[in-house]
């Protein structure tokens, strides 16, 4: 975990933020990301490290990635243990081209 072992602040950003506002209609989806903002504030390096075979899908930095149980959603993050944060900076629906992430 973060310093002194408390959890670490999950932000999303603006873009996701807007995502969730246009693509999520469900309040059992919204609450199922909203638990996974729970648990990665806990276990931030429980997503996978993202490690793309579509070179156009490579985004700038390490990230990792982790599904929501039970939707057709993809979080990716980056974290900061500097700043105790867990950025959460795109947000995925399965059916999308990986071919165009980010």
């Amino acid at each position: 975990m973060g310093a002194a072992d408390e959890p670490m602040k999950v932000l999303f950003t603006s873009s996701v933020r807007q995502f969730i506002l246009e693509n999520v209609y469900s309040e059992r989806v919204a609450a199922a990301i909203d638990r996974q903002r729970e648990m990665l504030a806990l276990f931030p390096e429980m997503g996978r490290r993202y490690d793309p075979i579509y070179e156009a899908a490579f985004p700038p930095f390490p990230c990792r990635w982790i599904a929501i149980p039970d939707t057709p959603f993809t979080l990716y993050y980056t974290v900061d243990t500097e700043k105790n944060e867990v950025v959460v900076f795109y947000i995925e629906h399965q059916r999308m081209n990986p071919r165009k992430r980010f």
